[in-house]
């Protein structure tokens, strides 16, 4: 895909609730196409079918909430505590969402072009960017965050672990932000790095 070469492709990955989301918002801002793999899980839950019936046959109406629809904090209860039922979820949405966001890619209009992929360089995904660029924030803060979010300890944990860890995130991207601070210096650093990045736009 970075062959595409009227296009800057960024993968934006990095820790869980290290603000990815609020920096995605803010390269929005700034002109940038963007989609985010959990934005596109949650709707893959929410309307696909088939999904939908092979979750509810592994798993039983424990994972239907009063609505009739999935219960995504029922499923999150499940998949990160135990390794073998993340891996066979992941086995099931992760193909869906990856043919969406690069149909997306293919598809964009701007020659800027973001995709929020919380699990990048777990699934090795580097090749498909032109660059990629991790949030990092300090272990307790994000612990803090989690439990804000009504996560127990031990499932605040659980969340993090089930990822690679922080300097193996940080040793892998082209590029860092930290998401440890307040808003104001998160967007500070957005801008500098669009800045950065558009200055690099190929012709």
């Amino acid at each position: 895909m970075n062959s595409e070469r009227e296009k800057i492709v960024v993968g934006l990955t990095g820790g869980i609730a290290c603000g990815k989301s609020s920096a995605l918002s803010r390269f929005a801002d700034l002109g940038w196409s963007v989609i985010s793999a959990d934005r596109l899980a949650g709707e893959i839950l929410a309307s696909d079918r088939s999904v939908q019936i092979q979750i509810r046959q592994r798993w039983g109406n424990d994972i239907i909430n009063s609505s009739g629809s999935i219960d995504k904090a029922a499923i999150a209860r499940i998949v990160f505590n135990e390794e073998l039922e993340r891996k066979w979820l992941e086995g099931i949405l992760h193909p869906i969402i990856r043919s969406q966001w690069i149909l997306f890619v293919q598809s964009c209009p701007s020659p800027k072009c973001m995709i929020e992929l919380p699990l990048l360089f777990e699934n090795n995904l580097q090749s498909h960017f032109t660059c990629t660029i991790s949030l990092i924030a300090p272990s307790s803060m994000i612990l803090k965050r989690l439990q804000s979010r009504g996560l127990s300890m031990n499932e605040s944990e659980s969340r993090m672990n089930s990822q690679l860890s922080m300097p193996q995130k940080v040793a892998m991207s082209d590029f860092v932000l930290w998401g440890g601070g307040a808003m104001e210096f998160l967007t500070h650093q957005v801008q500098q790095l669009d800045r950065t990045l558009s200055s690099r736009s190929i012709n």
